[in-house]
């Protein structure tokens, strides 16, 4: 869903990880992914830093033990 607020555009989707609605604001990457495939999985803020955290703590265990 498009809207326009206060001169910018913005997009309605949903967070596949948590299933909440979010907005995504004209002139970020995240709108030109949402709007180049909107019914893609996007995720919110708030789980993107967290999936990015988990990633770099399993890249950091796996250095530090040794295992592939």
């Amino acid at each position: 869903m498009l809207e326009q607020i206060d001169g910018f555009f913005r997009i309605r989707t949903t967070c596949y990880h948590c299933r909440r609605e979010f907005y995504v604001i004209e002139g970020t990457q995240a709108y030109d992914r949402v709007k180049r495939n909107f019914n893609g999985m996007h995720c919110c803020e708030d789980c993107k830093n967290g999936i990015e955290l988990e990633a770099r703590l399993q890249l950091g265990r796996r250095l530090l033990t040794g295992r592939d």
